[in-house]
């Protein structure tokens, strides 16, 4: 499309500001069962969306067209949708920020690596799982290799550029002894392929299957505990929602009004960074403004909450570049958050905790947590801790507790830190105190 006369079309009719955003993205996936290929797709997508001001109210649009009616169809759509707007909220649109610093992320390595390739790497993958232990039995290998391109361009001669692309290659495992049937499942994701070990990444993958056999019982009981990464990185994402300033406004956080006051272990520093670069480098928000790096929670302070443009006017600061687009209505994201990690490797941590609980794997976040108090209560999986060992595996368990009490019964946080699919950087950490029971 060509935004100078879309902007010029839209102010002829009576939209006196207009912002519009084009995607499009290439998705190759594979997957391969029993050394054959069964399934093999190549998708293309491309989606426009829109905004504009007409009589002082936004209006939005989405669609997957781009032809010769679109423009008039979009500018038509977002009249109707600025008609039909009753919210209260000043609609603004972004002349741009001062800077941008913008990096290039998109990599040559992985847009070189051919299917041929490609197929021989996961075939391989297959037949290393296979070979690795006799009581793997069914594997399932995926692959998803995905290029996105994006721009964004308002009426303000605003024009903004990203380009990215990734990789992931998931396995899954069923693994049998005697009557006793595992699943294991793992993932490995990046924009490099030479970054991926097969040998490191079946081993784990296998070893997270076997060591789930011969599961024991538990007590009911408050127990140390040490927390995978998947976990904390599941319960972090989930207290640090809390830092939306829109929730914040409606007094619906748990964050609500505790600016500048420790509210987590003075162990506990969590950072925002958009800008790292890596596969989820962002340096414009969904509104335009740049991003920028920032501390959210300093040795358990909270020091900042996330703005958009709207609800950083209602405060009278700045906004953050947290803005991000849900369906019509512009809210609060946000990406590529880290918990500085300690200095203990999640074996040491293990061996602090002496006597408890390894918690791998939780469930049910959505269900099982309850957002207005931060009590939880969640289906999991984990390993019995004795004399300092990582033992026996746990069958049918809960973990429950509060996620402002979790976070500040931190004993010790881990140095394994890693980048995983939610867009955290987190490593394992030990707590003092969580109640399991058995199913």
């Amino acid at each position: 499309m060509n935004f100078k006369k879309f902007f010029a079309l839209a102010k002829e009719n009576g939209v006196e500001v207009s912002e519009i955003s084009e995607g499009r993205s290439s998705d190759l996936s594979i997957e391969i069962f029993k050394k054959e290929i069964t399934s093999y797709s190549i998708k293309e997508n491309i989606k426009i969306i829109a905004r504009g001001i007409y009589n002082d109210k936004m209006g939005f649009v989405s669609t997957e067209k781009d032809d010769k009616d679109t423009p008039l169809y979009i500018i038509n759509s977002i009249k109707q949708g600025a008609s039909l707007n009753e919210t209260d909220d000043e609609a603004i649109i972004f002349k741009g920020s001062e800077k941008y610093k913008k990096k290039n992320v998109f990599s040559k390595e992985l847009e070189a690596w051919s299917t041929d390739d490609i197929l021989k790497t996961l075939f391989t993958l297959e037949e290393k799982m296979y070979e690795k232990d006799s009581r793997v039995s069914d594997v399932q290998v995926y692959f998803s290799k995905v290029n996105e391109e994006s721009i964004m361009a308002n009426s303000y001669d605003l024009v903004l550029k990203n380009k990215t692309n990734y990789f992931y290659v998931g396995a899954e495992a069923t693994i049998k002894d005697g009557d006793e049937v595992k699943s294991t499942f793992n993932l490995f994701l990046s924009n490099n392929p030479a970054e991926i070990n097969l040998d490191s990444f079946v081993e784990e993958t296998v070893n997270k299957g076997i060591e789930k056999l011969h599961g024991v019982t538990i007590a009911p009981n408050s127990y140390k505990a040490v927390l995978s990464r998947d976990v904390v990185s599941s319960l972090l994402t989930a207290l640090i929602s809390n830092a939306s300033s829109e929730d914040v406004q409606k007094q619906s956080s748990l964050f609500a009004g505790k600016l500048n006051t420790q509210i987590l272990s003075p162990k506990i520093t969590i950072e925002e960074k958009p800008l790292e670069k890596n596969i989820f480098y962002q340096y414009f928000d969904d509104e335009g403004v740049a991003t920028q790096n920032k501390v959210i929670v300093d040795k358990g302070v909270l020091k900042t909450y996330f703005y958009n443009l709207v609800t950083a006017k209602k405060d009278g600061v700045e906004s953050t570049g947290n803005a991000h687009r849900a369906g019509s209505k512009m809210g609060i994201g946000f990406s590529n958050i880290y918990l500085k990690p300690g200095r203990l490797t999640e074996e040491e941590l293990i061996t602090k905790v002496k006597n408890g609980v390894y918690i791998s794997d939780v469930q049910g976040l959505h269900a099982g947590l309850n957002p207005s108090s931060g009590d939880f209560s969640l289906q999991a999986e984990g390993f019995h801790i004795k004399d300092g060992v990582k033992g026996d595996a746990l069958t049918l368990i809960t973990v429950s507790g509060n996620l402002f009490k979790l976070f500040n019964d931190v004993i010790a946080v881990g140095n394994n830190t890693k980048l995983l699919v939610n867009a955290t950087c987190v490593p394992s950490i030990a707590v003092s105190d969580v109640k399991v029971s058995a199913e």
